[in-house]
């Protein structure tokens, strides 16, 4: 399915309270590599989960724009309410990393996370969210993630 992008400026409606945002963030000041933490978001909704993860950042900077993989994402608004604010949702479709997420901010420049795609085991995922595998610098977010998938996939027993 080809993800979407709707023009107008979009805010999540959520019927439940917000959830705990899953996000694991080095400190900006020993960052060595290309990732500046980990986020395993519930859903594929980018409007419903974006929201959780700017708030949850406060700290790192008042962010205003987003770029991200569209392969994760059905739908793509170019702005998404974040309080009383819009968040501008740029995107890639190739030629980058799908699994991260930059996120801008004016006054403190920018960090990256992987995204952890939410259908992950959460064995997978507690691992990249704990290990200090996603900010060393060492491997992509794609090889991140295959590295984390293959440590808990049991192999194949077969009888003899």
């Amino acid at each position: 399915m080809e993800p979407t992008a709707d023009h107008s400026a979009t805010t999540a409606k959520r019927t439940s309270p917000p959830a705990q945002v899953r996000l694991s963030l080095a400190p900006y000041e020993i960052v060595p590599g290309r990732l500046d933490g980990a986020w395993w978001p519930y859903s594929n909704d980018l409007v419903v989960e974006l929201p959780l993860l700017v708030e949850a950042m406060a700290g790192a900077g008042s962010f205003t724009r987003v770029t991200l993989g569209i392969e994760l994402w059905p739908d793509v608004p170019h702005e998404v309410g974040v309080g009383e604010k819009l968040v501008t949702v740029g995107w890639f479709v190739s030629g980058r990393e799908q699994n991260e997420i930059l996120l801008c901010s004016y006054l403190k420049g920018f960090r990256t996370l992987l995204v952890i795609p939410p259908t992950t085991e959460a064995d997978t995922a507690a691992w990249l969210m704990n290990s200090p595998a996603p900010v060393d610098g060492r491997n992509t977010a794609t090889e991140l993630l295959a590295i984390a998938k293959a440590r808990f996939t049991a192999p194949e027993v077969r009888d003899g």
